[in-house]
């Protein structure tokens, strides 16, 4: 129990912050993405969005997958699992 409360926290910090929540909306929106496209479409450094990403990578709410040489983002699916399907739909359009 302590541990899935503890894994859970970890998700919901990590989802408090305007930059993170925005890579998430602009992921939902748009599926996976490379860092440079976010990097750009978000107005966000890289270093800064490094931070972010591993920030969401550590909580469980992105994955990273490899395509070729690159290197692509995606929400997890058990984000989905979590958020209902009404806030996804806004994070959805917030990404647009």
């Amino acid at each position: 129990m302590r541990e899935t409360v503890e894994r859970w926290a970890k998700v919901f910090a990590a989802l408090g912050n305007p930059e993170r929540l925005a890579v998430v909306a602009h992921l939902l929106a748009r599926g996976g993405r490379n860092c440079q496209e976010l990097a750009t479409t978000l107005r966000l450094s890289t270093p800064a969005l490094s931070y972010h990403l591993r920030v969401l990578e550590e909580a469980g709410v992105i994955v990273r997958e490899k395509r070729g040489r690159r290197r692509c983002l995606r929400i997890s699916p058990e984000l989905a699992k979590v958020l209902r399907p009404k806030v996804l739909t806004e994070l959805k359009k917030e990404g647009k």
